[in-house]
This record gives C-alpha cells, sequence and structure tokens, in this order.
C-alpha cells in the first residue's frame, strides 16, 4: 500500500526553544560551507514516530531540531517537510529533497542511499499486549508470531531474516498509532519499536504504559542516521559537512546536553527509565 499524502507544513522553529539551542551552544562551533550557493536545502522526515519525529512537537522532534540545528553550524540554509515515511523516501531519490532522516540501515536503503555517521543509537524491543501468554528471550523466539510494523519502517537485522523466510508475518498499516491499537485488538502479537517512541505514542493515545509489555530482551541496538540519495551528485559533500558539524558537537559532551535539553523540554514527566524498555 502506496502512501500518497502531500508533504504537510515546513516547521518554523519556537523562539523558546531555538533559543535554548542557539543560546547555550552558539560559539562553540566552527562554521563551515558545504554548497557553492547559499540556496535553500530542501529535506524531508515523516511523522509519528515521536519524539524523534512528529510534526505535533517543538521544531517537528528531537531529529528534525537535531538536524537543522547541524545545517545552521555549516551555514546552509534548510527547509524541512514532514510526509509519509515511503513518500518521503521515494520523493528523495527522484530529486524532490536533497536527504531524508532519521533511518536506520537496511539492504536496500544502503543501495538507494549515503549514511551519516549515527544521529543517535537506540535499543528496541519486542512488545506485546500486558494480558498476553508470549513468552521469548531472544528473536528467534518470535517464530510463528504476527508483527506490525508501518510501511516504510525496516525490521532490522535481527527480523529481517525471519520475516523474509515467512517464519514472522508482518503487518503494514499506515502508522505506528494503527500498530498499538492492532496489538490491543489481538490482531498483532507484537511491535517492534524503541522505548522512547513506545512510551510517547501510548502517551499521546491516553493509553497507560502498563497496558503494554516489553520482552526482556533489546531485539536490536541500532543507530539512525541522516541519509543523502546516491544519485545525486552533491550528496557526498552533504554526507560529509553533516558528519563535520556531528562531530564538533559530540566534543565536549556537548551533543549529550543537547539531547537531554530537547527531551526535557517535551515531557519533563515522561523521561524513559534508563533501566527498563
Amino acid at each position: 500500500m502506496s502512501d500518497n499524502r502531500k508533504p504537510r507544513r515546513k516547521h518554523s522553529p519556537p523562539p523558546a526553544l531555538r533559543g535554548l539551542a542557539v543560546g547555550i551552544l552558539l560559539g562553540f562551533f566552527p562554521a563551515a560551507v558545504w554548497a557553492e550557493s547559499a540556496s535553500t536545502v530542501r529535506l524531508v522526515t515523516g511523522d509519528n514516530y515521536a519524539p524523534f519525529s512528529d510534526q505535533t512537537l517543538p521544531e517537528g522532534g528531537l531529529a528534525t531540531h537535531l538536524v537543522r540545528y547541524l545545517f545552521e553550524q555549516i551555514v546552509q540554509p534548510v527547509e524541512i517537510d514532514i510526509t509519509g515515511w515511503a513518500t518521503g523516501y521515494q520523493a528523495a531519490l527522484d530529486g524532490d529533497y536533497a536527504g531524508t532522516f532519521p533511518y536506520i540501515e537496511s539492504e536496500q536503503r544502503l543501495e538507494d542511499y549515503l549514511f551519516s555517521d549515527p544521529l543517535f543509537t537506540v535499543s528496541s524491543y519486542a512488545y506485546v499486549d500486558q494480558s498476553s501468554t508470549i513468552n521469548a528471550s531472544s528473536p528467534e523466539d518470535l517464530a510463528g508470531l504476527t508483527l506490525c510494523l508501518p510501511e516504510g519502517f525496516a525490521h532490522g537485522p535481527a527480523l529481517n531474516p525471519l520475516v523474509e523466510s515467512g517464519s514472522i508475518t508482518r503487518l503494514t498499516p499506515t502508522d505506528m498509532p494503527s500498530c498499538f491499537a492492532m496489538l490491543q485488538s489481538g490482531e498483532a502479537d507484537f511491535v517492534k519499536i524503541n522505548r522512547y517512541v513506545a512510551r510517547e505514542l501510548l502517551r499521546n493515545a491516553g493509553v497507560p504504559h502498563s497496558a503494554i509489555r516489553a520482552l526482556p530482551f533489546p531485539v536490536e541496538t541500532v543507530s539512525m542516521h541522516f541519509i543523502a540519495p546516491r544519485n545525486q551528485s552533491g550528496s557526498p559533500a552533504l554526507i560529509a559537512s553533516v558528519n563535520q558539524a556531528l562531530a564538533d558537537l559530540q566534543q565536549d559532551n556537548e551533543y549529550a546536553r543537547f539531547v537531554d535539553d530537547y527531551l526535557t523540554i517535551i515531557y519533563p514527566r515522561q523521561m524513559p527509565s534508563s533501566s527498563a524498555p
């Protein structure tokens, strides 16, 4: 099923949050010019993937906040659209955008895109309904079950062989809230997602976190990246500039402060525990 939604809107960062990013951190990082011209670079991201990418959050989410900041450091004007994941992915390949984010690696994506250094590294878990009798201690134990992941979301390296072989059946609705609804209705056995996104989705839906449970092992630990199409001549230079700005941010623990400041602002009472998924 294809996603034919049009891009929704460009995000203008809220003054308070922009002041946080620029006022606290400005001056720590040298500027570098990526493009030969100062023309605005158009980027695209998806929706309903809070806290990383969601149009209801300040600046469109943590990933959008970070990418916008990185482009400020390379002195490159940028516009960021939000649309469906599959739509944005294809639109960038078609030349409508210079890049998209945040994406984890997959075989097909590596063929289509160049990947930046990791923007984020997160662990994903298999979530089941609280009433479920499913028990598992490894990805292989999930064989025979039904997974729900929206269109445009990658299975990840741990689940890919099980899905490709048919050992795991995959459902592909248009968004992650639909997957959690299918989980609660019994249409799906489990959802694979990282703990930040899981908690934010449940909070927005008014569903208590106790309504689901994570199986007691990380399905995978993956990195999320900014990606630029291999078929565009400017992509290697764009990736190199993003990597340099990211490396500058990661010096002296500034990256951790940047991320923590944003998460504290958007949901100070909802920070996931570091000891539980």
